[in-house]
């Protein structure tokens, strides 16, 4: 890994995550991101099922991306009239990324989430829209 990341000047593997209302704008996301590996969840490359049962299998395969990579970048688009939205599952993704001592970013500014506070004590950045701002 090592070298593939040093031959191609590639810093980081980042795990891109958002709500699954969202799924279609992380290519995008992605596509903007030069200088690092990324990758899309399992849970949100339209394998999803409105099963519980098929939900849980792919945020546990989401848990295992987290284990691999060196950083999260949580996409947390507008939902509805919340502005720049991190829900149960996001906080949830942030929350093993922290245990695990990953890097956590936000694309945008974190300040209204009603979680606010507790994503702010686990270390998370916010990009506020500018993706050359992962380090």
């Amino acid at each position: 890994m090592f070298i593939k990341r040093f031959m191609f000047n590639i810093t980081m593997k980042i795990l891109l995550l958002s709500r699954e209302e969202d799924i279609k704008k992380l290519p995008n996301i992605k596509f903007n991101i030069k200088k690092h590996e990324v990758i899309l969840p399992t849970f949100q490359l339209g394998k999803t099922s409105k099963f519980i049962n098929k939900k849980k299998e792919f945020i546990d395969k989401d848990i295992e991306l987290i284990k691999k990579v060196d950083a999260i970048l949580v996409c947390n688009f507008d939902k509805g009239k919340q502005i720049n939205y991190v829900g149960s599952s996001m906080l949830l993704f942030i929350g093993v990324a922290y245990a695990l001592n990953k890097k956590i970013y936000l694309l945008y500014n974190f300040s209204k989430s009603k979680s606010k506070d507790e994503i702010k004590y686990l270390n998370a950045t916010a990009l506020n829209g500018d993706l050359n701002k992962i380090i």
